[in-house]
């Protein structure tokens, strides 16, 4: 799954997939969120790409989770990143 979002003249794509695990145990299926942060359809170098992972673990129990996580956590980057820049 790969979504996209503007924010502050940035696109972030946010990328989910299953763990890299070739067979987790039953009921065990997690995500990861993969993050481009992009502009003028170049990737930003300073944070892309990216892996954002749940605090707790190394990848999420749902890819709503993972989604949304990511989508903030890159949000975060960027406000930071320009207000750094001002």
């Amino acid at each position: 799954m790969i979504r996209s979002y503007n924010h502050k003249g940035f696109v972030l794509e946010v990328a989910i997939e299953t763990s890299s695990r070739l067979v987790p145990p039953p009921g065990e299926l997690r995500y990861l969120a993969i993050v481009t942060i992009s502009r003028s359809g170049r990737p930003v170098t300073a944070f892309s790409p990216l892996l954002i992972e749940n605090t707790r673990y190394s990848n999420f129990a749902s890819a709503e989770d993972a989604l949304m996580s990511a989508h903030t956590q890159a949000r975060t980057l960027v406000d930071e990143w320009v207000r750094a820049a001002l």
